[in-house]
Order: structure tokens, then C-alpha cells, then sequence
């Protein structure tokens, strides 16, 4: 079993965050891309019923914290945490989608984000059951910050770090 961690009510200031239409996150996506040399992509972030659709998955639910003087971005899929959202997937998610997921070609463009001034650490979250959660993150790992995210979107309120 891995940490685990409760927060008080109000110590990390985490909040929704619904993509805006502008920037358009296909052309973050590119920019991202040549920028780090990536020749071409099979998939990139887009905006999908209020939160960010990747390639086959459902949209993911967004989440923002500032921490330590750094912005975090808090990826979850509605399906795991319970919520209903319109065209959200009712099967289970596909097995092991979190490690085959390409977190590079999803985050790589949100990290520029201009919603974000100075970049943003993204944070994709699979709740695999009970009080646990794993998580893969792009830039500094913030599990506190992730940890209040999943407090405040369920009943859960000590979330465990599993291994």
C-alpha cells in the first residue's frame, strides 16, 4: 500500500477547469510537436463535452491547482469517478489504459497552455478501485494536489498512493 493522503477543507486551491475553444488544442498540438521535433501524430488533446477528448477514450474531467508556485493540471475520466456526462462511456474503461496511454502526444500541448503562464504539470489519474488511485504525470509529481482533486470529486476523503 502506498501514502496516503488526506487534506484539510481549503489547504490546496484546486478547481475545474473547462478548455476554452480558443486556443484551438489541435494547433497547441502541432506547435507542441515541431517544437520538440515529433515528425507526426496519431493523436493530440481536443476539446470534447466540456472537458478533453484523446484519440478513443472518453473525455477526460479537468481539474487545475496552483502549488508551490506551479500549475497542475488533473486529468480524470468521468467513468471512474462516478460522474455522468452526456456521451460519457458506460463500459468499463479498457484494461490497463493508463500505461498505454501516450502521455507525451496528450499534455505535451497543454503544458503551453495560455491558461497556464509559465507551463503546467499534467497529472492523468486511474482510480483502480476502493480509496486508491495511480497516476502518470509530465513535470513534477504534486500526489497531495492530485489527492484533493479525487477528495473533492467523491465521497473517498483519504486517498491512497497505490504502487
Amino acid at each position: 500500500m502506498g501514502l496516503a493522503y488526506a487534506m484539510l477543507d481549503g489547504m490546496l486551491n484546486v478547481e475545474p477547469w473547462i478548455p476554452p475553444a480558443s486556443p484551438d488544442l489541435a494547433v497547441l498540438a502541432m506547435d507542441a510537436a515541431d517544437r520538440a521535433g515529433v515528425p507526426s501524430l496519431r493523436a493530440w488533446p481536443e476539446r470534447r463535452q466540456g472537458g478533453i477528448g484523446f484519440g478513443t477514450l472518453p473525455p477526460f474531467l479537468c481539474w487545475r491547482g496552483f502549488e508551490n508556485g506551479a500549475w497542475h493540471l488533473v486529468l480524470l475520466q468521468a467513468r471512474e469517478v462516478g460522474a455522468l456526462v452526456p456521451g460519457a462511456r458506460t463500459a468499463p474503461m479498457p484494461d490497463r489504459w493508463l500505461d498505454e496511454l501516450d502521455l507525451d502526444s496528450l499534455a505535451r500541448p497543454l503544458i503551453g497552455h495560455p491558461d497556464f503562464p509559465g507551463g503546467v504539470s499534467v497529472h492523468v489519474v486511474h482510480l483502480p478501485g476502493g480509496d486508491l488511485f495511480r497516476v502518470r504525470t509530465l513535470g513534477s509529481p504534486a500526489p497531495e494536489l492530485v489527492a484533493e482533486v479525487l477528495k473533492r470529486t467523491s465521497h473517498i476523503q483519504i486517498w491512497n498512493l497505490s504502487d
